[in-house]
């Protein structure tokens, strides 16, 4: 996708079976410290590759994947040798450092649930879309979503167990808004299943707080991908770090995330959204 504010490169994974394919795309570790979101997406290309379960094999093989498990390398990188709890990226303004990039994207930029404060955890930066990490993720959409037919936007996320669709900043409803809730309602069902974890299905507005300059609202009302979902995943159990989630518990999350992604994808297929 290029390189970041300190030069460090945004890398990515496309798996690809058939050019033809409509296109899944996965963005994670926008987020520094949410280290489990990192995670279950190079679990999640993993399971893409070896799985021998056909379920799986034949969802790589009608879709195309297009996944970059970090989007924020440079605070990514912070929070394993500085401060763990880091969540921005590492752009300097005076004497302070960092934007939070999911409050950065153009699209009703910094009018609720962000901060113009520098110093705050989610300063929304100096202007919409300032940051060299969101125009590379901007870039890379634009210059794909057609030429890739990309169709699903998924975003990784901790904490909360959430499974949420745009939009951020308002209670309006999107005009697939049924179509939405029903298949991030099956994808909690699939979860329950799974592990008995309980996960919230809802637009974000609704589910978790008001907050607006996020990819997934700007993935859906600028870019037209019409399935657009951000994931909170777990975090840890009877304990206040709630972004250092056990090592024992990677495995069994990332699971629950690759769960809600296929069963969302099959249920949007159903629905004709990839013919």
């Amino acid at each position: 996708m290029g390189t970041s504010t300190q030069g460090n490169a945004i890398k990515g994974v496309k798996l690809t079976s058939n050019n033809n394919n409509k296109a899944i795309f996965i963005e994670s570790g926008i987020h520094a410290r949410e280290w489990i979101a990192p995670a279950a997406a190079t679990y999640i290309i993993n399971q893409l590759l070896t799985s021998q379960d056909p379920n799986v094999q034949k969802l790589a093989n009608e879709y195309n994947w297009i996944i970059f498990p970090c989007v924020n390398p440079d605070g990514y990188k912070y929070t394993f040798e500085h401060d763990r709890m880091w969540r921005k990226n590492r752009q300097l303004f005076g004497t302070c450092r960092g934007v939070d990039l999911n409050r950065n994207y153009p699209d009703n930029w910094n009018s609720t649930g962000s901060s113009s404060d520098p110093t705050r955890y989610d300063y929304a930066g100096p202007s919409a879309g300032s940051e060299l990490e969101t125009q590379r993720l901007i870039e890379f959409i634009r210059a794909n979503v057609g030429k890739e037919q990309i169709k699903t936007y998924i975003a990784l996320h901790s904490y909360s167990q959430m499974l949420m669709f745009p939009y951020g900043y308002t209670k309006e409803r999107v005009s697939n808004y049924d179509d939405l809730q029903e298949f991030g309602k099956k994808a909690s069902a699939a979860i329950k299943a799974e592990s008995g974890r309980d996960y919230v299905s809802g637009s974000l507005y609704e589910t978790i707080y008001p907050s607006s300059g996020g990819s997934m609202d700007w993935a859906h009302a600028e870019a037209g991908i019409p399935i657009a979902y951000t994931f909170e995943l777990r975090g840890p159990p009877d304990s206040q770090d709630l972004f250092i989630l056990p090592a024992v518990q990677i495995q069994p999350t990332a699971s629950e995330a690759f769960t809600a992604i296929r069963t969302i994808v099959e249920a949007a297929a159903e629905k004709g959204y990839y013919k």
